[in-house]
């Protein structure tokens, strides 16, 4: 693969439709698209739709693939950044891949996946983080995911990362001319210089992180793991929540010895449930297959629904079910059940009945315990984006840490250089000290 071959695909669905868009992006575009209508291309103007026939060869009249409407964008104004030709034919594969195959013919490659967006990338268009969101935004599931990529295509976050680095390479460059340049007369104390900037840079990370870990759940889902003992209500609360019979409902303890899964959109958000074979000691091999299960279950869940009846101990609930390492570090919602035969239990974080009109109490108290919030703040939905900026705050408060313990100002400069690093990763930069001197050089006037 060559960043500058021009590339070409189908960008609309692969399927019948009434009308398919084909790409076609690179320096050969236009060049390309001279063989296919008979149209001087030298004439279309930029950005105008224009009505043509295409041909397999322009020359031959029997060729003709069908006819339908191209926009050209010229002088790096597309969405790559480069000379692109789309066009807009009739929706049948049969003239899709004809076209295709026609510009593969005279010059371009078929692209890859991301190939277009990596484009744009590469030609400064968008940031890392930004074209991380496009796919983000194509995959979204629900309104508040769609939102929350939407801003970060439209850089919001990525806004705020470039000026959390200006301001650091700002604090670097102060450093830097305090250490190459002591006789320099406008020197500033450096101390108490990082002590005032990085807490509320600091604060403005965190609260960038948090609005990150937040995604996680609009893209991911909210995993719910339904546990309890046998027959305290686990697949009633299932199908109740998911408004159908989608798990058997009986007396008989261990009906359910599998994981039941489901999901559902509340709140904006999607949750997945998964209903567990209730634990006890098994009565035999299936049913301890289906308990192992709920452990798993458990382990990879990002909260836990403990299910239990009035008069249970709670703690001596936990302990019974093997529970405690699994929920140790883990977010869990006590419910106390059939609170139509046993009335509240106000140990319980909630008591329900089956017969409760609807569960808008426990799903904010879901969304409370992980700090989920109503407010649509700026954040990264990528895991890339997260580990970074989890490291750019763990920096930042380690070079807090290191003033507090007098370390000497080069090593705290090294230290904000790292960081530093970590928000040239999130925009897919790498010109850390290049920014830095260029900052030297523009704020105070070395060598005058």
């Amino acid at each position: 693969m060559n960043v500058f071959d021009t590339i070409v695909a189908e960008c609309s669905a692969p399927m019948k439709a009434a009308v398919s868009m084909v790409r076609l992006s690179g320096k050969d575009s236009f060049e390309i698209l001279s063989h296919v209508v008979k149209k001087d291309v030298n004439s279309f103007e930029a950005r105008k739709m224009y009505y043509v026939s295409f041909y397999e060869d322009k020359d031959d009249e029997d060729s003709l693939i069908d006819r339908g409407t191209l926009v050209l964008y010229k002088d790096g104004k597309s969405y790559t950044g480069e000379d692109t030709v789309e066009f807009f034919v009739h929706g049948s594969p049969l003239i899709v891949n004809r076209l295709i195959s026609a510009l593969i013919r005279y010059g371009a490659r078929r692209a890859l996946g991301g190939e277009f967006t990596e484009k744009a990338y590469l030609n400064g268009k968008m940031d890392l983080s930004e074209a991380e969101a496009v796919n983000q935004l194509i995959n979204a599931r629900t309104e508040k995911s769609r939102k929350f990529a939407l801003k970060t295509l439209n850089g919001d976050a990525s806004g705020q990362v470039k000026e959390m680095k200006k301001e650091l390479n700002l604090l670097t460059a102060e450093i830097e001319v305090d250490i190459d340049y002591p006789e320099y007369d406008e020197n500033v104390e450096i101390a108490p210089k990082i002590e005032k900037v990085l807490p509320p840079l600091l604060k403005k990370a965190e609260v960038l992180l948090a609005g990150s870990r937040q995604s996680t759940y609009l893209f991911n889902g909210i995993k719910v793991a339904i546990v309890g003992e046998p027959n305290v209500g686990k697949s009633t609360l299932l199908n109740k929540i998911l408004g159908e019979e989608k798990a058997i409902v009986t007396d008989v303890p261990g009906t359910t010895r599998d994981v039941v899964e489901g999901e559902k959109e509340i709140h904006g958000l999607l949750y997945r449930f998964y209903d567990t074979a209730g634990i006890r000691e098994a009565a035999g091999e299936i049913e301890k297959i289906g308990i192992e299960k709920t452990y798993d279950t458990i382990a990879k869940s990002d909260i836990v629904l403990l299910l239990f009846e009035k008069g249970q101990q709670i703690e001596e609930e936990i302990d019974k079910l093997e529970i405690r390492d699994l929920i140790r570090d883990k977010p869990c919602l006590t419910v106390s059940t059939k609170k139509d035969l046993n009335g509240i239990d106000k140990d319980a974080d909630v008591s329900l009945s089956k017969e409760d009109p609807d569960l808008e109490e426990m799903f904010k108290k879901i969304e409370k315990k992980l700090d989920i919030s109503d407010k649509d703040g700026d954040g990264f939905a990528s895991k890339r984006d997260l580990d970074l900026l989890e490291t750019f705050v763990s920096d930042l408060k380690d070079v807090l840490n290191d003033l507090k313990n007098k370390v000497t100002v080069d090593v705290l400069e090294i230290k904000l250089i790292e960081a530093t690093h970590a928000l040239d990763e999130m925009l897919g930069v790498e010109n850390t000290m290049e920014d830095v001197y260029q900052t030297v050089f523009a704020n105070f006037c070395v060598g005058k």
